[in-house]
């Protein structure tokens, strides 16, 4: 299947009194691989949040492949994989088990789940080679288990949230891979993260947020890091 698009009508989430995000309209064709920036607070986990149907908006939805998330069709969940967070991880679990565990969530016979896997081995290094559980490994090993689950399926939609944080650099190189080979085999990629060279390096289309809103909009070009640095260097609003 190609990857699934994303639009967004009217969508709103507010916390209280402090509205957290209003977009009134965003349309991600399928197949792109669209990186979120912003400022601490500016909304995007809780836009990926929204798309995932972790939580509901005040006002407005969101459609993956004219499917409303949140109704009751919800065949659209087993074409997406995701990692925002540890919370995604069952940490009491060592990364082969739980890599398998996710794999068969998704309907993968067990050999093909180990063949992938082996795929992902230098990529995972420690966190699978060492055999620890998820919950005694590094922030970095366990954040590296939690992505390769998100991608283990190959699924439509990849969304990832802060995905480069906490690895090294060589991971961060190797990851920039994974997520340019997601984007190759035509899946949807959302990546939100603080890290503009690394977004820059895969993603083909930027979002910048600022206080809940999409104030640019830019595609990724050889002079779009440049625009970004000086965009953040002034405070990062709109």
């Amino acid at each position: 299947m190609p990857g699934l698009s994303i639009t967004t009508a009217g969508l709103v989430k507010r916390y209280g009194d402090t509205e957290a995000l209003r977009l009134d309209r965003l349309a991600i064709t399928p197949g792109e691989v669209v990186g979120l920036v912003g400022n601490n607070g500016a909304g995007k986990t809780t836009l990926l949040r929204l798309v995932l149907d972790l939580i509901a908006p005040t006002a407005g939805h969101v459609e993956l492949d004219g499917v409303r998330v949140g109704g009751a069709d919800l065949g659209w969940k087993h074409r997406v994989g995701a990692y925002l967070d540890a919370g995604f991880l069952v940490d009491y679990l060592r990364a082969e088990e739980h890599l398998r565990f996710v794999g068969g969530a998704y309907g993968l016979a067990t050999d093909e789940v180990d063949r992938r896997v082996a795929e992902a081995a230098g990529f995972l290094g420690e966190a699978l080679a060492s055999g620890r559980l998820i919950r005694d490994l590094s922030l970095g090993n366990a954040g590296k288990v939690g992505i390769v689950a998100a991608l283990l399926p190959e699924p439509d939609l990849v969304v990832l949230d802060e995905p480069f944080a906490n690895l090294d650099p060589g991971a961060r190189i190797a990851l920039e891979g994974l997520i340019r080979q997601a984007g190759e085999r035509g899946a949807t990629v959302l990546v939100s993260s603080h890290d503009l060279d690394h977004v820059l390096g895969v993603c083909t289309r930027v979002l910048v947020l600022s206080e809940g809103r999409v104030v640019r909009d830019m595609p990724s070009t050889p002079g779009t890091l440049a625009e970004l640095r000086a965009f953040f260097a002034a405070g990062g609003t709109a």
